[in-house]
């Protein structure tokens, strides 16, 4: 088993005795790993103390925060924070000729990539400027005798396989390829692509957060303007797909969950076809029928573009005539019915996605030696392994010194009066659309 691919679970103790042993040092909240964690003490009672600290500012995120490595767990943030957890849900968007059918197989890929989020919260290592990460998938072919099922586990995992060892020449194979591209703020560049399908995503990865005390709140950052998924075999159709806002809640309660909140949409200027996805707010008591509900319409790109990003499912108007509804729960079950069709059997609700039946797929990555010193997995091995022998005290100090060894190397650009240059993506993202080097050194 990877090393990266295993978690300790989080002990859920009661957060009233917890705090009684939080030992927090107040002289900046920058040094986070000042923070003492006992033996009786949880993780999330910890972390909660630390939190806490910072009701009111307005941007966790962009805060120089360092956490000890017993509030983390042993993944690199640019390895799990992907949109591939059902590369199969990818690859099949450009099959159909239907071009309402292309949007919900959009759709349903874009709720796929919510996966991992149904499980535990995870806290991955924040990544280092200039870090990178490349990895594959293999995906059967329909009517392979493996199924439509890649092979999958239930945790957001990785296998560490060469490449050689791994490939299947009758597989659909799917490529991620991501860098640090800046460090304050933190912001990344990804590009997934499966040469063989016409298909391509690409965006930039920049949150923020904020705690209120009750919840943490996560959204885009205003680098990311979505994710671009462009279909080349499909005369560039192009699907700008904006990402959801996410509450963190259960602090009190002592289990994390995420909650998708407010409203995300999808859009394609060449099918002239959009799609608004209205989350609901989980209630305090009780629980909603449906968590998730929407539309698929058709509207005008050059009157309409730019207001579709302040509608709700209300605001739609009457002149723009709906091709598809859907609903259900996200994190579940999601039905959709095409509404552009006779309502017969043919046309009746079916299932869009089904994530309970679900598991994350294995991602296909290089072994640490076939790997560059840049490379996630390269920078954080030895502050993971230390963390998996629950030697956290020697985890952090390790942590430490890839941390400071950023710094001086921020610090000796500064000298010099440069810049950082990015060895993947061209420096120049500011549409939220990055675009790979034709240099660019890819090691898959």
């Amino acid at each position: 088993m990877d090393k990266f691919a295993e978690t300790t679970p989080r002990n859920s103790s009661t957060v009233t005795r917890d705090m009684q042993n939080l030992k927090v040092s107040t002289e900046e909240v920058g040094r986070a790993e000042d923070v003492q964690v006992d033996s009786d003490q949880s993780k999330f009672s910890a972390m909660l103390g630390i939190l806490r600290k910072l009701v009111g500012v307005a941007d966790v995120i962009s805060l120089r925060l360092s956490l000890p490595a017993q509030l983390l767990d042993p993944i690199p943030n640019l390895e799990y924070w992907n949109y591939m957890d059902r590369p199969d849900f990818f690859v099949a968007i450009p099959e159909s000729d239907d071009e309402v059918e292309r949007m919900l197989a959009t759709l349903a890929w874009w709720f796929s990539k919510l996966l991992k989020h149904t499980g535990k919260v995870l806290k991955p290592f924040n990544s280092v400027l200039g870090e990178q990460f490349f990895c594959y998938w293999e995906v059967p072919r329909e009517g392979d005798s493996t199924g439509n099922g890649c092979q999958s586990t239930a945790t957001s995992s990785a296998t560490d396989v060469s490449a050689a060892d791994a490939t299947n020449s009758g597989a659909l194979r799917v490529e991620y390829i991501t860098e640090q591209v800046s460090h304050h703020p933190p912001v990344s560049a990804h590009i997934y692509r499966c040469q063989e399908r016409g298909i391509e995503a690409a965006g930039i990865d920049h949150i923020s957060a904020k705690f209120t005390g009750l919840s943490a709140t996560v959204a885009a950052g205003s680098h990311c303007k979505g994710i671009f998924v462009t279909l080349t075999k499909r005369d560039n159709e192009t699907y700008v797909c904006t990402h959801p806002t996410a509450n963190i809640v259960g602090w009190l309660r002592g289990s994390l969950k995420v909650q998708c909140v407010e409203t995300s949409y999808i859009v394609c200027a060449k099918t002239k076809l959009a799609t608004i996805v209205e989350f609901k707010e989980e209630r305090w008591f009780g629980k909603n029928k449906d968590n998730v509900s929407g539309r698929v319409f058709r509207y005008d790109p050059e009157t309409q573009a730019e207001l579709i990003p302040a509608w709700r499912l209300k605001d739609i108007p009457k002149s723009c005539q709906t091709v598809a509804t859907f609903s259900g729960n996200w994190d579940k079950l999601v039905t959709a019915q095409r509404e552009d069709k006779p309502s017969d059997s043919a046309n009746a609700a079916r299932t869009l996605i089904d994530m309970s039946s679900l598991q994350v797929v294995d991602k296909i990555v290089k072994p640490l030696d076939e790997q560059g010193e840049m490379e996630s997995r390269r920078v954080w091995d030895p502050v993971a392994s230390k963390m998996l022998q629950g030697k956290f005290g020697d985890a952090t100090k390790l942590k430490r010194i890839v941390e400071d060894a950023q710094r001086e190397k921020t610090a000796a650009r500064n000298d010099r009066g440069e810049e950082f240059v990015p060895a993947l993506f061209k420096p120049d993202y500011s549409n939220g659309r990055p675009e790979l080097l034709d240099s660019a050194p890819i090691n898959l």
